[in-house]
């Protein structure tokens, strides 16, 4: 038998064909609206992705005259500094439980090292702010650095990081020296057999390779933990150098002459034992004679109390004022934070060179005037918030 012919489909009517219509316009709506829904959560997966890893790190902490410090530097040199502060903190409470261990009496070193202890606690609290700090000071300086033409170089930065790791690329030749005694040319030397001598051990130094060995592993165990890397650290360095050619230009610049007075005193604990110290010497006796006698200044009395030659703004206010104030020979009482003071002034020069100590004190006096000066700048703005201080990155697994 043949197969049945199909049926005629029958005709639609008007009103099935408008519904199907309908139904087909819907099915179109409902596939744009589902399209358009799952573009628009892509599109917001994508800018909170792009903002986290892309808008967030670049976000400036501070600018610098223009210069953006991004978020990311940021947060990588707080983590890696926190965890350098963590890393000495566990070292000294390691040693400090050796010594509570030992049966000698160690208090002088336990104390000492809980105010270590005390005292790195305290930096790390205020770690976020020191870093942003440090990192203003570091575009300050190469700022100015490159407007001085001063450069730091590869081949620098180099070698300053091998120093960081031990390593000497020039080392000199160990010297064998004798565990024994050496004679003096005036001692008998007799034929009599001695020993001859033993050299005491030398440690080798540090080879290229062990350094590249440690330095790899070192970079590797801060990058996992930190996220600092190599290139940062060399940046850090960089700075450094930057920082110590610019304090010497700036250092070199300070005023080598000043007027200073040749002064000297005598310290006393009340203002009746300075005036009768001033009458001693008003009925004629020796400075130097009183001051090795009574002066409680340990640091200068068998001196005759004799302070030397210094500039204005050495000395604790109240008593730079007095000294200035005075002329050769003249004599007057004042009091600070130490006691009371018999000052004579012995010599005055308005244009005297600046030497020792008193060089030092102004030329780095130079340098902090100059930094707080650059601080000081409106084109300094901070945009830091607490907010931006970064977390622990998340600790390894075991298995890694």
């Amino acid at each position: 038998m043949g197969k049945t012919p199909p049926r005629p489909e029958k005709a639609l009517t008007r009103k099935q064909i408008s519904r199907r219509e309908r139904e087909q316009r819907m099915r179109q709506r409902l596939i744009l609206g589902t399209g358009a829904v799952l573009l628009l959560v892509i599109a917001i997966l994508g800018w909170g992705l792009y903002v986290q890893y892309v808008l967030q790190p670049r976000r400036p902490v501070a600018t610098v005259r223009g210069s953006e410090i991004p978020l990311a530097d940021y947060q990588r040199l707080v983590r890696y500094r926190r965890w350098d502060y963590r890393s000495y903190l566990q070292q000294l409470q390691a040693q400090r439980a050796q010594l509570a261990a030992a049966e000698e009496d160690q208090a002088f070193l336990l104390q000492y090292i809980d105010q270590q202890v005390q005292q790195l606690q305290g930096e790390l609290m205020n770690l976020p702010i020191t870093v942003l700090d440090e990192m203003i000071d570091d575009r300050l300086i190469r700022q100015e650095s490159s407007r001085r033409d001063i450069t730091v170089t590869a081949d620098e930065v180099q070698q300053l990081l091998e120093e960081q790791f031990g390593y000497d690329r020039d080392p000199e030749p160990p010297t064998p020296t004798s565990a024994l005694p050496e004679v003096e040319p005036s001692d008998p030397v007799t034929a009599t057999a001695t020993p001859e001598p033993t050299p005491t051990p030398t440690v080798a130094p540090m080879t290229e390779d062990e350094f590249v060995e440690r330095s790899t592993a070192w970079f590797d165990v801060v990058r996992e933990a930190t996220g600092f890397t190599e290139a940062d650290l060399r940046y850090q360095l960089e700075g450094s150098l930057y920082r110590t050619k610019l304090s010497e230009a700036v250092r070199a610049e300070a005023p080598t002459i000043a007027e200073q007075v040749h002064a000297r005193h005598i310290l006393v604990a009340t203002e009746e034992e300075a005036k009768t110290v001033n009458m001693r010497l008003a009925a004629g006796e020796d400075f130097a004679a009183l001051a090795a006698e009574l002066s409680q200044d340990t640091s200068n009395k068998d001196d005759g109390g004799d302070l030397g030659w210094f500039p204005r703004g050495q000395m604790v206010a109240a008593f730079d004022e007095a000294a200035f104030t005075l002329h050769p020979g003249e004599m007057s009482i004042v009091e600070t934070e130490f006691g009371f003071h018999v000052i004579r002034v012995d010599e005055r020069e308005a244009e005297r060179p600046l030497e020792g100590s008193a060089l030092e004190r102004v030329q780095a006096q130079a340098w902090e005037d100059w930094l707080e000066q650059q601080r000081g700048s409106d084109q300094v703005v901070r945009q830091w918030s607490s907010t931006m201080v970064p977390n622990d990155l998340p600790t390894p697994r075991p298995d890694r």
